[in-house]
């Protein structure tokens, strides 16, 4: 093999056949091009799954288990797979403020638990910091935020400290920027409620008191409450009361359902647990398809490459046709020659594979500033009216493996058909050629 892999390299670097030679160096680079681009966008995609996932399942119950199933939190807490649980209220209804009314989403939750909604509480804000406030003079109101800064950084304020008063209410800034809502105005809740076979609002006065910024819908349709502004009997009445679930793995949410109803509860428990896979599951499922979808387009790209090997690598046959039938004369193997033109092509594929990732490693690690480059070059705010202020990127070990590994195959299957061509020509041919 050893003498297979000098000769390959040999031909490789000191061919006499420049255009032969040429034609590999170009093919070398495409399969490096080919798979930078699919390691860069499959990193991408990876940091925009990710970014949805810390924002979506970091804000909605993995699992909310009703008050009819009879378990409370402690016990909840102790079901395997289970990383944290409390008590938990969740209705739909209507916000009524300064004039404007939307529909919202209610979470109430106890103001000790309130640091377990991470999401939210990570991303408070207040309103006199961050322009709200409603033609009211800005200065004397800016003078209490010190500390506060943009939600790229720390951020003031804790949902605890909204949800102290039983009348605090926490939602998301531009919620309250469309409602024209700043920080202590008071607001109303409109929340469903049957009554003798019709359905009546019932309407719960709350003061704001506290602004999130989750980036994702919640901003715009979620409000949270303290538990405490209501009865048993009115989450009952007004919306689903019951035990949030905290899973260590979210993705698992669907399986826990199906283990609550083997457990003594009940057999019909797996359709009352309400999960984010209800809400959620299809947009995740098309975060997965989209990204195997653009995963294979890109392959195929990378494919196109490796099969220029074919080309280089049947030009460079054609060429040594001489070399190879005196080699073949001194008693060397069809198996030799075969071996020698498939170390060339894999000895190519290898070299511009290891260059792609490296490269795509390297620029998907900083694709903040190369995406800042392309926004100036082209004009554009190509986020603008998104969620995200970046471009987020997640380089994952196991995606790198999967590229590298089927670039290779795709590659050595494309030395192969060549280098087996090789091998069968008649060295009488190739002396009188």
């Amino acid at each position: 093999m050893r003498l297979a892999l000098w000769i390959a390299a040999r031909h490789l670097w000191r061919g006499r056949n420049r255009y032969a030679r040429l034609i590999n160096w170009m093919t070398l680079a495409g399969l490096g091009v080919g798979v930078l681009v699919l390691t860069v966008v499959v990193s991408v995609m990876n940091g925009f799954d990710a970014e949805l996932r810390s924002r979506i399942l970091g804000t909605v119950p993995h699992a909310l288990l009703p008050v009819s199933l009879g378990v409370d939190a402690q016990a909840a807490a102790r079901l395997p797979g289970v990383a944290a649980a409390y008590p938990f209220f969740q209705a739909s209804g209507m916000v009524v403020g300064a004039g404007g009314v939307a529909p919202v989403a209610v979470y109430g939750i106890d103001a000790a638990d309130a640091g377990r909604l991470a999401a939210i509480d990570a991303r408070m804000q207040t309103g006199r910091c961050f322009g709200l406030t409603n033609g009211r003079s800005p200065g004397a109101e800016v003078e209490s935020c010190e500390n506060v800064i943009p939600r790229s950084g720390k951020l003031g304020g804790r949902l605890e400290e909204v949800l102290a008063a039983p009348t605090g209410l926490a939602m998301g800034r531009p919620l309250a920027r469309r409602l024209g809502l700043v920080e202590g105005d008071p607001l109303r809740l409109a929340l469903p409620q049957a009554d003798g076979g019709r359905v009546q609002p019932r309407f719960k006065a709350f003061r704001l008191q506290g602004l999130f910024e989750v980036g994702a819908e919640f901003d715009y349709a979620l409000v949270v409450v303290s538990r405490a502004a209501f009865d048993d009997g009115e989450m009952q009445r007004l919306g689903a009361d019951g035990i949030r679930v905290v899973l260590d793995d979210p993705l698992a949410a669907g399986e826990f359902a199906t283990m609550v109803a083997a457990t003594e509860y009940d057999a019909e428990a797996e359709a009352r647990v309400e999960t984010w896979i209800q809400n959620y599951g299809e947009l995740f499922l098309a975060v997965r398809i989209e990204k195997a979808l653009m995963f294979l387009i890109l392959l195929l790209i990378v494919a196109v490459a490796g099969f220029n090997i074919v080309s280089s690598q049947t030009m460079v046959i054609d060429s040594k046709r001489a070399d190879i039938a005196v080699l073949r004369s001194l008693g060397a193997t069809g198996t030799l020659v075969q071996r020698v033109f498939l170390a060339q092509g894999v000895l190519v594929a290898t070299l511009g594979i290891v260059s792609g990732l490296m490269l795509g490693v390297a620029a998907a690690n900083h694709i903040g500033p190369i995406f800042a480059v392309l926004e100036s070059w082209l004009g554009l705010r190509l986020l603008e009216g998104s969620y995200f202020e970046s471009v987020p990127s997640q380089v994952l070990p196991s995606d790198l493996a999967l590229i590298g590994g089927l670039s290779w195959l795709l590659c050595l299957l494309s030395a192969w058909i060549p280098a087996r061509r090789a091998a069968r020509q008649n060295p009488v041919e190739g002396l009188h050629a």
